[in-house]
């Protein structure tokens, strides 16, 4: 008797999973290193084998169908099964495995820069990278440590604050175009603005909270651009597009590569950060042991000071350090 599994659309189910978590193709496009075009080709392909239609398509987004919801908690589960069971065979077969979850963001330019080095202390070890923007709810997620941004409030985990939420306006050199740094608030309001958007935005800080932590007040609409993700933020500061909102330690290197311009002198920081996170109840294997002293020898190292720029006329740099509140993000 033929096996009916082999009629399952697996890639169609996990790329129906991450349409449906982001809400909109773009977003799991990015995730899954797919086109658009790809995205909404797997999910009307699935749409035409199961006969129900899984999403109302809309300008800003997709949302599902009363028989979408109804199935993606099925699909979930399933893939969670599979997802466990895969995990489960490769512990089994002995193979020597580091799996850390994190962000998009920290996972592009952060850690991917550096994974040769942390090859080199983990010979013979396969270190696999998982990226999620969703926070960690359950403790029987799939990773063996995991690098999440957030307040360090995972109550069920251990964890140990990495890098401190620290932003800093941001710009290529050639848009900067000669103007001198550091800049004042109201100089830097003049400029195209570059924003990242989308669902989770009180997560982060946005141009307002800038603005209003030092005083100042800017037309935000006059000039600006606005993204879904970090990337296409960092993109387009790097591409001359404007000035945007940048993180510490992700744009360290593409500060003291000469890349990007840190405007200001000093960051605006919060209570926010990156933590290192990690099960409370699993053995202590040596592989975190080893990643965790490296992750907190870069938080030793860590930062890249404002090289100044000459100036034509006198002006005051910034003289606040601000911190933004609790309630800010």
């Amino acid at each position: 008797m033929a096996s009916r599994f082999h009629r399952l659309p697996l890639r169609g189910l996990t790329v129906f999973e991450a349409a449906a978590r982001h809400g909109r193709f773009t977003a799991a496009a990015g995730e899954l290193l797919m086109t658009q075009a790809g995205v909404s080709q797997h999910i009307s392909q699935l749409e035409a084998d199961l006969g129900v239609e899984l999403f109302v398509r809309r300008r800003r987004g997709v949302e599902l169908t009363t028989a979408g919801a109804a199935f993606l908690a099925t699909v979930e589960q399933g893939l969670k099964t599979l997802s466990d069971g895969v995990a489960s065979a490769r512990r089994q077969a002995g193979r020597k495995t580091l799996s850390i979850l994190t962000d998009y963001g920290f996972a592009a330019w952060w850690l991917m820069p550096r994974l040769a080095a942390l090859g080199e202390l983990l010979p013979g070890v396969e270190v696999q990278i998982a990226t999620t923007q969703a926070g960690i709810d359950t403790t029987d997620a799939d990773f063996d440590v995991a690098i999440m941004f957030g307040g360090g409030d995972w109550s069920a985990f251990h964890t140990t604050p990495l890098f401190p939420e620290e932003v800093y306006p941001v710009c290529s050199p050639s848009y900067l175009a000669g103007r001198a740094t550091p800049m004042k608030a109201a100089d830097i309001a003049r400029l195209r603005l570059l924003h990242l958007r989308g669902p989770s935005r009180d997560r982060w800080f946005t141009w307002n909270d800038w603005f209003a932590a030092y005083g100042a007040n800017a037309d935000l609409g006059a000039q600006e651009l606005a993204f879904d993700n970090f990337q296409l933020v960092l993109q387009a500061a790097l591409l001359g597009q404007g000035v945007c909102i940048g993180w510490a330690p992700l744009i360290d290197d593409l500060v003291a590569a000469g890349g990007l311009v840190r405007l200001t002198a000093e960051p605006l920081r919060s209570t926010r950060g990156y933590h290192l996170v990690e099960h409370v109840n699993q053995p202590y294997a040596a592989n975190v042991a080893t990643l965790k002293a490296w992750l907190l020898d870069h938080r030793a190292n860590a930062g890249v000071a404002i090289k100044p720029t000459p100036s034509r006329r006198r002006r005051s740099p910034f003289e606040q350090r601000p911190t933004a509140s609790a309630g800010v993000i």
